[in-house]
């Protein structure tokens, strides 16, 4: 990074020697790469939870002690910036000075022997020496000539090209700092300072913004600051918020952004085509609003702040939903009307719980089924309106839910499908809930009820099963108890249930043989109160003895599989999507960014700076003169020992040559 001084008055100390070697700048410079690298690959300021999701506890332990999910802003990164401009502002300080003096300095007044030790020499004998022809040789080949005259008569004519060269050293190590000085315009680093003098502390709990500490929030005259916020159709913001830390802290703006609308187009696979928002900023400074579509790499800027689209979401899509009780032994849903992020207390005979609608998703786009393309002619087919909500009980356990409104085709049948994880990073389990002859769910909930209800059991159970000759009441009474029981195992725990009760209740020997009876039995009793249940509840179907259809058939195999998973299913509530009314939100950017400039002009810098280093290269050359000798030497000298300057110096000695008559 630096060169040997080329006079030296006073060695420098160890220290500033060390700020200033070029393997501390090489080594500063390595470093930024690589946090560069990191900072690229790695998706920095995400909310905290999506890095444990995606990485697990440990390593995003590790990776945010390390810093990397926010590289710009981590204290090594602003430290290594600090080293690299104290670094580059010594060497600088300690070499301009000679890099100026070099480019005024002729070398002039060296020695008739220094010359003939440069790296490219040459000595004739001569008669005498023009020194006017001589200048005006070098001139015409592109030198800037100095001439001097020795006391014995000795005349030295120096020329060089290129005295400009030195300031490529200079601007690359001017740029440097001015870089690193609009990075750390840009960082963090006055945040830091007050979060460690105690004025300022990161929010980490979700709460409504008007709850949010005062030591959480940043004034309008913050002086830099990159932060995201989600606006809905038809709403405004004067605040953003910055990921900090573990939380986030929440940016005022001098200004609000209203969304008037928002526009998303998706391609045939269901990834986003485009989107763009229609905005309204207002301002007290402005005469009128600035209203401008923005959409990705087309922000609107506003002084030094720029308002980025940088992404989409739900913005409180209205929902009517139908909360169906799963253990009720009466088919009575709860209807609701709520909204996207909003919170629903249930009270339920099992316990208090919170309903937490998180997302709602117009669009859910799967590869088609064979069948589905020979019939479409399209490869992606459309599962349609989903809500993803939590359930969370009083103890703060909760169970993540992804529930289809229209039923999807699967196997050649109907179902509502919902899915079901207790782990952010788990996959959805599934539970499909098979759609009647009308594609409805009422079947299926009218015949679960059945099962809740143990009188309603009793009776349908006596009205399907009747009396032999061969039973007396006694023993009819009892097998009806006993089908009654096995039916209330079922639905606590499906069959899982009864092969528990048979493990705990019946001697080991003799376990294998009662589990085949039970099961046996239970079939047998789940086939009955399905008879009865649909000749009861569909009268039109004239349902008897065992007439039912394949269509019928095939619901009750289904329905069975649905309420054996019951059990696994977490709290007893389905949530049925009854009608929506879509509210998109706008994800914009807001960047405060006055080190961006800086960084602009310093890059320009570096470009010219590194353009001279490369192109233009510093030739010296001198014709030197001996009165003593009658001999003339002509010298030169290059900064770059390229394979053309012997040539290009052969070539001026042609020159000197002929134009001095020097044979």
């Amino acid at each position: 990074m630096s060169e040997k001084n080329i006079v030296t008055s006073k060695k420098p100390s160890l220290f500033i020697q060390f700020l200033g070697s070029m393997n501390l700048a090489v080594t500063l410079l390595v470093m930024l790469a690589i946090a560069s690298v990191i900072g690229t690959v790695l998706k920095q300021n995400e909310a905290f939870q999506n890095y444990i999701i995606k990485f697990g506890p440990f390593w995003t332990h590790v990776f945010d002690t390390l810093g990397l999910f926010h590289v710009y802003g981590a204290a090594w990164f602003i430290l290594v910036l600090l080293f690299l401009l104290t670094s580059t502002a010594t060497c600088l300080v300690r070499n301009s000075p000679n890099f100026i003096k070099d480019m005024k300095h002729y070398s002039e007044t060296m020695s008739i022997n220094a010359y003939k030790h440069q790296p490219y020499s040459e000595t004739y004998a001569v008669e005498g020496f023009d020194e006017a022809l001589a200048k005006q040789t070098l001139e015409e080949n592109g030198y800037k000539t100095k001439v001097h005259h020795s006391e014995n008569g000795n005349v030295t004519v120096a020329g060089m090209k290129g005295r400009w060269s030195r300031l490529g050293y200079i601007f690359t190590h001017v740029s440097i700092i001015v870089i690193c000085v609009g990075a750390l315009f840009d960082s963090d680093l006055l945040l830091k300072y007050r979060q460690l003098t105690g004025t300022l502390a990161p929010e980490t709990r979700s709460i409504p913004l008007n709850e949010i500490p005062q030591k959480s929030w940043l004034s309008p005259n913050n002086f830099s600051f990159r932060g995201t916020v989600n606006v809905a159709e038809g709403q405004s913001t004067d605040v953003l918020f910055l990921p900090y830390g573990q939380g986030f802290l929440v940016q005022k703006l001098p200004f609000s952004i209203h969304v008037k609308q928002f526009r998303i187009r998706y391609y045939d696979t269901g990834m986003p085509k485009s989107f763009e928002s229609d905005v309204v900023l207002t301002a007290p400074d402005l005469k009128k609003p600035i209203v401008k579509t923005i959409e990705v790499n087309h922000p609107l800027v506003y002084k030094n702040y720029s308002i980025y689209q940088s992404s989409f979401g739900d913005g409180g899509t209205k929902l009517k939903l139908a909360i169906h009780p799963l253990l009720s032994p009466y088919p009575n849903a709860l209807d609701i009307d709520t909204a996207v992020s909003q919170v629903e207390p249930l009270k339920t005979p099992i316990g208090t719980f919170k309903a937490e609608f998180n997302d709602f998703k117009m669009f859910n786009i799967v590869p088609a089924t064979k069948e589905e393309q020979e019939k479409t002619g399209k490869k992606m087919h459309n599962n349609g309106p989903t809500i993803i909500f939590k359930v969370r009980n009083d103890q703060g356990i909760a169970w993540e839910y992804e529930n289809y409104m229209q039923p999807n085709l699967q196997d050649g049948r109907w179902f509502f499908m919902t899915g079901m994880r207790t782990e952010p990073s788990a996959p959805y389990r599934y539970l499909f809930i098979p759609a009647d002859d009308k594609r409805t769910k009422d079947r299926f909930f009218k015949f679960l009820a059945l099962l809740n209800n143990s009188v309603q059991i009793h009776q349908y159970l006596k009205d399907a099963i009747p009396q032999s000759n061969n039973l007396d009441d006694k023993t009819y009474s009892l097998q009806l108890k006993l089908l009654q029981q096995l039916m209330v195992l079922f639905r606590d725990k499906g069959f899982r249930g009864i092969d528990l009760f048979v493990q705990k209740k019946v001697p080991k020997n003799e376990q294998e043989k009662v589990k085949d009876y039970y099961l046996s039995q239970t079939s047998y009793a789940l086939q009955m109160l399905y008879l009865e249940f649909m000749d009861k509840t569909f009268p039109d179907k004239h349902i008897s003895g065992n007439n039912l259809s394949d269509f019928d058939k095939q619901w009750f195999e289904d329905a069975l599989n649905a309420i054996n998973s019951l059990p696994n299913y977490g709290p007893p509530m389905y949530f049925e999507v009854k009608s929506f009314k879509q509210i998109n939100a706008t994800g914009l950017q807001i960047t405060k960014s006055p080190g961006k400039d800086v960084v602009f002009f310093g890059s320009a810098m570096l470009i010219i700076g590194v353009f001279i280093l490369f192109y233009v290269r510093q030739k010296r050359v001198w014709l030197a003169y001996s009165k003593q000798e009658n001999a003339l030497t002509i010298a030169g000298k290059d900064r770059k020992d390229l394979p053309e300057t012997k040539i290009e110096f052969d070539q001026l000695v042609e020159i000197v040559k002929t134009n001095l008559k020097v044979s």
